[in-house]
């Protein structure tokens, strides 16, 4: 419940200006990040969907490693948004039937397929499981 939330409050972070530059849903990401990445604005409007791509890229980016285990990316730290948008088209074009989800839940998952946190999957579902500990050695 907690995630949906938390996606939901990264959803209306992401609502644009009154001109409708959104990024709402999958197709939307997907026009977007491509005018990002091909870096071909050929008017203001598409300047504003590439920009609108960026906001959702670095939002993304910035709550992913904070998300439940389940959910959570770990993008390079260095890591750029032209990267970022294109591991997000790359996982669109993988995954068609997604289109009209939510933008920033497919960039998440997108994230999270191609940075995953290294332990996330060592554990139950709560996460990874605590290390063991070698016994102490006695001093005697």
């Amino acid at each position: 419940m907690r995630v949906h939330i938390i996606l939901a409050g990264l959803v209306l972070l992401l609502i644009g200006s009154a001109s409708g530059t959104v990024v709402e849903k999958g197709t939307d990401a997907q026009k977007s990040c491509g005018l990002l990445v091909q870096k071909s604005f050929r008017d203001q409007d598409e300047a504003r969907f590439a920009g609108a791509c960026e906001g959702m890229i670095e939002t993304a980016m910035l709550f992913a490693p904070n998300l439940p285990a389940g959910v959570r990316a770990c993008p390079p730290a260095q890591g750029s948004i032209l990267e970022s948008a294109k591991v997000l088209l790359q996982y669109i074009d993988s995954n068609p039937d997604r289109l009209n989800e939510p933008g920033i839940t497919i960039a998440l998952e997108a994230f999270r397929d191609a940075w995953p946190c290294h332990g996330d999957d060592a554990g139950a579902p709560g996460g990874p499981r605590p290390k063991k500990r070698a016994p102490k050695k006695s001093t005697q």
